[in-house]
């Protein structure tokens, strides 16, 4: 009798769980897709970190001679990041080891003028002299490209009090005179990145003074009123995330100011769609020069156009974007050499279009990014034991920036710790949570980190503003939320907190066995 209550019991709980499945069978095929794609990009990436990028790091300084060799503007903004990304995914021992130590030797070793550094001949071990401008433009490369990116996965860790030191003393040493106050630069790129960074120290601190560094920067540019960038790519992409930043911010916090940059933020984005898009919505490199190349930095530019639609509350650019993303399925934009074969130009173009179709997910340019990806950064068609795997220069680093990027808007933002090369790894949404499908090919145990809102938890702003330099958040639990955790596989169900999925999902894997996990 016993055995027959037991019987019925589990052919229940079978029957509930195939209903449960079949009710959200599309989201689990899709999860399925995602896990192939994540898995393969997310190994390679370890791969990469152990067997190239790791290896970098200098015994004798610490420093991590990416390209051969440390300084500000290339190695330790673009190539530092990438690096500590790919640790904080996929490794948290070389995170909190070797790749923590970089930050440590870089400020025992090259901090020049105050808090600010200068570059480093790590084979002579002698800091380098740089001309003013030069040392605040590096500075502020490695604040806005590599600092930025790092705390908004890390929140406010060392990096982030690293940033703060060197933009205090940034504007410290502010010597350009304008009518608005001393800035530090007059470069364009340079003050936009300010800007970006400033925005995100204000709502991280509190303090006022960033907010005023911001806002004198905004005014310099926009209340003579006629503003527009003429540079739609690389370098000129800064100020208009940055002011779209900063709008986005102000709204929030000084309304009064924002009215003053509304009008002048919308006049600078009318004219960029005017005389520097083509028929489909896609930006030259320069402004009013049809026959320039295509800007690889488009969508980083329709960041500010999404800032704008939330601070206005209502569609204003909405359709033109959403086509935008759209025309994306056209021949032309197959395989298309944004920077010649350079991966640099791939990358760059895909991240700013994950940026917009984190919040327009629109089916043609998701097919278009993982079409992309796969063939022109990734390169996944190769078996992954034996891919050629990416350098540690600049532009190789930014491809393994757009390849974690990509990879996790595939796990929604989860993270498997401890990553291992036979995992795979997916999610997908469904009406009311999340579709997970994970597999080894050898048992595993480990642990399911699910993401936070660290738009409001690490950075400070009310609303997830659209911006550069970020991952994405893609599905994200509240910390006292309580959320139900039904594993299809062993039909087994439990509750937990939000900050207990944060901190991880305990979960077991037996051989080449696909476990299903619904979360609601």
């Amino acid at each position: 009798m016993k055995f027959r209550k037991n019987l019925s019991l589990i052919m229940l709980i079978c029957c509930i769980m195939s209903t449960t499945y079949a009710k959200n069978e599309e989201s689990f095929e899709t999860a399925r897709k995602s896990a192939k794609i994540a898995g393969y990009s997310l190994s390679k990436t370890q791969r990469w970190l152990h067997e190239v990028a790791l290896k970098r790091i200098d015994p004798a300084t610490g420093l991590y001679i990416a390209d051969d060799n440390w300084n500000y503007r290339d190695t330790a903004a673009d190539c530092y990041p990438f690096l500590t990304w790919a640790a904080f995914i996929l490794d948290s021992e070389a995170l909190n080891g070797p790749v923590r130590s970089v930050l440590h030797a870089e400020q025992k070793l090259c901090n020049h003028l105050d808090r600010i550094p200068v570059s480093y001949d790590y084979k002579n071990n002698r800091k380098i002299d740089l001309s003013y401008d030069e040392m605040i433009f590096q500075a502020s490369e490695y604040v806005k490209d590599g600092l930025i990116a790092i705390i908004e996965v890390t929140g406010k860790d060392e990096w982030f009090e690293r940033m703060k030191g060197i933009e205090e003393d940034i504007w410290k040493h502010a010597r350009y005179d304008t009518p608005y106050g001393k800035i530090p630069s007059m470069n364009v790129e340079v003050n936009g990145e300010q800007i970006q960074a400033l925005v995100r120290l204000y709502t991280m601190t509190g303090q006022k003074k960033f907010l005023d560094w911001a806002e004198r920067l905004a005014d310099y540019y926009l209340l003579a009123g006629n503003f527009v960038p003429t540079r739609l790519r690389d370098h000129g992409c800064e100020i208009i995330g940055g002011l779209g930043l900063l709008l986005g911010v102000e709204s929030e916090h000084n309304p009064q100011k924002a009215k003053i940059y509304q009008p002048l933020i919308k006049k600078m984005l009318d004219e960029i769609l005017t005389r520097g898009t083509n028929e489909d919505g896609i930006m030259f490199d320069t402004l009013d020069k049809p026959d320039s190349r295509l800007s690889d930095g488009w969508g980083y530019n329709y960041v500010t156009y999404l800032c704008y639609d939330m601070v206005a509350d209502r569609p204003v650019y909405r359709n033109l974007i959403v086509q935008t993303l759209a025309n994306l399925e056209k021949t032309k934009y197959k395989n298309y050499r944004w920077e010649g074969d350079s991966i640099d130009g791939f990358a760059d173009s895909i991240e700013g279009g994950l940026y917009i179709m984190n919040r327009y997910p629109v089916p043609e340019a998701l097919a278009w990014a993982d079409s992309e990806m796969a063939a022109n950064v990734v390169y996944s068609d190769k078996p992954l034991a034996t891919a050629p795997l990416w350098g540690t220069m600049k532009l190789q680093a930014n491809g393994v920036r757009t390849t974690l990027i990509h990879a996790l808007m595939h796990t929604r933002g989860l993270i498997a710790r401890p990553w291992r090369k036979d995992l795979t790894l997916g999610a997908s949404e469904t009406k009311d949570g999340l579709a997970v499908v994970i597999k080894a090919a050898e048992n595993w145990a480990g642990r399911l980190v699910f993401d936070i809102p660290r738009h409001r938890q690490y950075m400070g702003f009310k609303h997830d503003w659209p911006r550069m330099n970020t991952m994405p958040e893609w599905f994200t639990v509240e910390p006292d939320k309580k959320y139900i955790v039904k594993n299809l596989t062993n039909g087994t169900e439990k509750t937990y907190t939000g900050k207990q999925l944060h901190k991880g999902l305990p979960v077991e894997l037996k051989d080449d066995q696909e476990t299903l996990l619904l979360i609601k």
